[in-house]
């Protein structure tokens, strides 16, 4: 079982018992521990798609990062949110957070914190982090004060670099 960051305590803990958090109404959920968001799957993908070397390469490369993130959250089928411990296996205490799109991209969110990462990206709007403030601190969760007071943490490999360096080991064969 996971040991999760305090905040992420927090939203699982009101989650299971009915009650909202600062995201509900813009569609995140937080995952159960091992569940695995809907937007890493790829059974969608026919047997022509996987004989395309481009598709299959790309198809290990995502399982490959994604099985080195603590996936915590999701929106919908859009986008998944976790804590990237990437092949150091940080913990997540020191993990950066990452969200990984439809698109198949990973990306770093910033902020120390699944809250902070998600106030400040959940819409894709900076200017509404100061809604989600006060609904945070309400509940006992420490947030920076300013969007701008955010920390860009900068892992020794970055998903985007890891996914990188599989696509093309997949491609090399």
């Amino acid at each position: 079982m996971t040991t999760w960051p305090a905040d992420a305590r927090v939203w699982r803990e009101r989650e299971a018992k009915g009650e909202g958090t600062p995201w509900t109404e813009d569609g995140i959920t937080f995952l159960a521990d091992g569940e695995e968001p809907g937007v890493l799957d790829d059974s969608y993908l026919t047997a022509d798609d996987l004989a395309n070397p481009d598709i299959a390469a790309n198809v290990a490369a995502n399982r490959e990062t994604a099985a080195l993130v603590t996936w915590v959250a999701q929106h919908e089928q859009e986008q998944a949110y976790g804590y990237w411990r990437g092949p150091d296996d940080l913990p997540l205490a020191e993990a950066p957070i990452v969200q990984f799109d439809s698109e198949g991209q990973f990306y770093l969110l910033e902020g120390r914190s699944i809250s902070e990462a998600l106030s400040a990206d959940v819409d894709g709007y900076r200017q509404d982090y100061e809604d989600f403030v006060a609904p945070c601190r309400a509940a006992g969760v420490e947030i920076a004060a300013e969007v701008d007071d955010l920390e860009e943490i900068e892992p020794a490999v970055t998903p985007e670099e890891f996914h990188q360096q599989r696509y093309d080991a997949h491609r090399a064969g």
